[in-house]
C-alpha cells in the first residue's frame, strides 16, 4: 500500500501538466459550464426526437410542452375541470406514443356514436419554441379508443390508468 504522500505528489505532478495545457482546460470547462447551463432545456425541447405522439411528429406536439389539461364530460357538459400536475401529464403523454393506430373504417366509428366521451384539451403554453396552443382528445373508457384530430387509436392499460388517475384529480373550473 502506497503511503498517503505519494498519492499528494502524484497529484501535485498532475497539476502541472494540467498547468502547461491551459488553453484546453479552460475550453473545456468553459464547454461544460454552457452544457449545464443550456442542455437541459435543449433536451427538453429536443426536435431530434425520433417518436411521434398520436402520429404527430413531437415538434408539432411535444410531450414535454404539454402543462395542462381540460376535461368536460358528455354526462356533465356544464362543469369542466383542469388538471395542472406536471409529471402526471408527462407520464400520460408518454403512454400516448405507445398508442396503436386503429384503420379508419365506418365500423369502428359507428361502435363509438353510442358511448360515453371525456373530453380533453391538451394546454400547451407559450415558450421560446412554439406558441400557446390548445390540442382537442376525444377519450372513450368503455372501449380504451382514444381519437384525436381525425384518427383513433387503442390505448394500453397504463395509459387508461393515466387518465382514471388524472379524472380521479382534477380541480372544478378552468385554468387561469
Amino acid at each position: 500500500m502506497h503511503p498517503f504522500s505519494s498519492f499528494v505528489f502524484s497529484f501535485r505532478m498532475r497539476l502541472l501538466g494540467l498547468k502547461r495545457r491551459k488553453l484546453t482546460v479552460s475550453l473545456s470547462v468553459v464547454f461544460v459550464l454552457i452544457l449545464l447551463i443550456f442542455g437541459p432545456s435543449i433536451y427538453q425541447e429536443s426536435w431530434l426526437d425520433p417518436f411521434s405522439t398520436l402520429n404527430l411528429p413531437n415538434r408539432v406536439l411535444h410531450p414535454h410542452a404539454i402543462t395542462k389539461l381540460g376535461m368536460v364530460d358528455s354526462a356533465d357538459p356544464l362543469h369542466p375541470y383542469y388538471y395542472t400536475n406536471s409529471a402526471k401529464i408527462q407520464e400520460l403523454m408518454r403512454n400516448l406514443q405507445r398508442a396503436t393506430p386503429l384503420s379508419s373504417s365506418d365500423q369502428v366509428l359507428a361502435s363509438l356514436e353510442n358511448q360515453k366521451i371525456q373530453y380533453f384539451t391538451l394546454h400547451r403554453a407559450l415558450s421560446y419554441y412554439h406558441a400557446e396552443e390548445d390540442y382537442a382528445l376525444q377519450y372513450y373508457p368503455d372501449k380504451s379508443i382514444v381519437r384525436f384530430e381525425q384518427q383513433a387509436f387503442r390505448i394500453n392499460e397504463s395509459t387508461i390508468y393515466d387518465f382514471t388517475q388524472i379524472t380521479s384529480g382534477m380541480t372544478p373550473g378552468w385554468w387561469k
